[in-house]
């Protein structure tokens, strides 16, 4: 995706997460017939430190950043796939005519139709696209008329510039970067897999928090707000008169205590996130089909997605079935290692859905 090489890779593969708070790195590798975990690692900005050093406008600092986090795990594997940020993406699904024949070119209609939703001008932006309808299009060999006037077209966009600066960064650290993807495919192949429900996932991080309804493989909403982990933080410090490292500290602490209540003072911070869980799960019910589908889950993903009691509670306000996510549910991992597996598990599932490119398509 978006200008780099695809392939499939047959030896270990790192997946690169590069967040706003945090940069996570997770080398898996195939056997027989599975995806093995190999070893991860992770840096992150202590909360409201100087996060200059992983910014993607620093290319130097960011590169010693992940490859110290590559030598520090011992990481064997030379190549990766990186994810863009969410909000730096357009996503989008458009409707085309659908072509007469089979040796129809598309994309010029693709990209007419996507630069009139576009933030930036065509030239400026890689466009990858995908067709939904494919059982609308016309088979090698056929002619006539279609058999249908439109076809769905799933559309992702991200800036040239923005691929450059990773392009600068993995050159850099000496890492060959072999695609690019958005953090929403990424965390579809974790958390989703083959499960062909419609599902809703929240990816919660430090300071900003990521909605997507998919099914079968297609993510047809996603939105972003400013709001994370970042907020149940001041929400403490505030509440229980204390500093900010010390509410952080708290935080984790209370996430760490299996069972626990959420408690009021993490409620309300979290109101505005539940208000926007509601509203994606209210534009699904208006799409433009006779009979909307209902989202059958929500799961919960994210370096706060730990958060004491946060899924009792989503669970609660949205009257529907909603879990921590494992994205460790399709990699081989030893059973030793669970405890903390699990415990680091969901923000790193963004990184892990990243690497899992490293199956073969058979594998999948």
């Amino acid at each position: 995706m978006f200008g780099t090489k695809k392939e499939e890779v047959s030896q270990a593969l790192l997946g690169v997460d590069l967040g706003t708070t945090g940069l996570k790195v997770v080398e898996l590798a195939p056997d027989a017939g599975r995806i093995r975990l190999v070893t991860y690692g992770y840096a992150d900005i202590p909360f409201g430190g100087d996060a200059s050093a992983l910014s993607i406008d620093e290319p130097k600092k960011l590169a010693e950043v992940l490859r110290g986090i590559i030598t520090a795990s011992g990481m064997k594997a030379t190549k990766a796939v990186a994810s863009l940020p969410a909000q730096s993406v357009f996503h989008a699904i458009i409707s085309i005519p659908a072509p007469k024949s089979a040796k129809d070119d598309i994309r010029p209609l693709v990209e007419s139709q996507a630069g009139k939703l576009l933030p930036l001008p065509v030239a400026e932006m890689i466009i990858d696209s995908h067709i939904i309808d494919k059982d609308f299009l016309p088979k090698e060999g056929e002619v006539g008329e279609p058999k249908a006037k439109t076809v769905r077209v799933q559309v992702t966009a991200a800036p040239k510039a923005l691929v450059e600066k990773y392009l600068a960064v993995f050159a850099l650290a000496k890492i060959e970067l072999i695609s690019l993807e958005t953090e929403v495919f990424a965390l579809m192949r974790s958390l989703i897999g083959k499960d062909n429900a419609k599902t809703m996932i929240v990816d919660i991080g430090g300071d900003r928090t990521n909605i997507l309804i998919a099914e079968r493989g297609v993510p047809y909403l996603t939105r972003g707000i400013k709001s994370g982990g970042g907020a149940v933080t001041q929400a403490l410090s505030g509440a229980m008169s204390i500093g900010l490292p010390e509410a952080e500290a708290m935080k984790k602490d209370l996430a760490l205590a299996a069972g626990s209540a959420m408690p009021p003072a993490i409620l309300a911070a979290i109101k505005p996130l539940l208000h926007e869980v509601k509203y994606a799960l209210d534009i699904n019910l208006q799409e433009n089909t006779q009979q909307p589908k209902l989202v059958d889950k929500v799961i919960l993903t994210g370096g706060s997605a730990a958060l004491a009691g946060i899924d009792v509670a989503m669970t609660s306000t949205l009257n529907m079935n909603v879990y921590i996510g494992d994205p460790w549910a399709r990699i081989a991992t030893p059973p030793e290692s669970r405890a903390v597996l699990d415990e680091v598990g969901s923000r790193l599932a963004v990184a892990i859905g990243l690497a899992m490119r490293v199956a073969p398509e058979k594998d999948k």
